[in-house]
């Protein structure tokens, strides 16, 4: 059985990242949550006097903005080189980035009390 998009597109940035960035690529694989990186969020967010909720919501915060890191991989790799995927691995590796990064930064934003009205529904077609 042959490999679908999904799975050519997940390899090839792994391989793209890993040519690029050694062992630290690992930090762009969806299947491992990156702790590390949440905690520096949290930590910045909330500050050294931060109410236990204070550092809760920082926390949330930082879950919603890391948990989509195979998926800003993705869009990083494919601005680096676009040429190194087919139009199948692209429209899977959008279509994964859109079903999954916007619910995670709106959810950010409104934690973070940043407005998220859609500023684009007037012009959707704008460059």
């Amino acid at each position: 059985m042959s490999e679908d998009a999904h799975d050519t597109v997940r390899k090839k940035v792994e391989a793209l990242f890993t040519e690029l960035a050694g062992e630290l690529a690992r930090m762009l694989d969806g299947s491992l949550f990156p702790a590390g990186i949440t905690s520096t969020i949290t930590a910045s967010l909330s500050g050294p006097a931060a109410s236990e909720e204070q550092v809760l919501q920082a926390d949330t915060i930082a879950f919603h903005l890391t948990d989509w890191n195979a998926d800003a991989a993705f869009i990083v790799a494919l601005h680096l080189y676009p040429e190194r995927f087919t139009p199948e691995e692209i429209e899977a590796g959008v279509g994964m980035l859109l079903s999954h990064v916007p619910s995670h930064v709106i959810a950010a934003a409104r934690l973070a009390g940043h407005p998220v009205e859609d500023s684009l529904r007037e012009n959707d077609t704008c460059p």
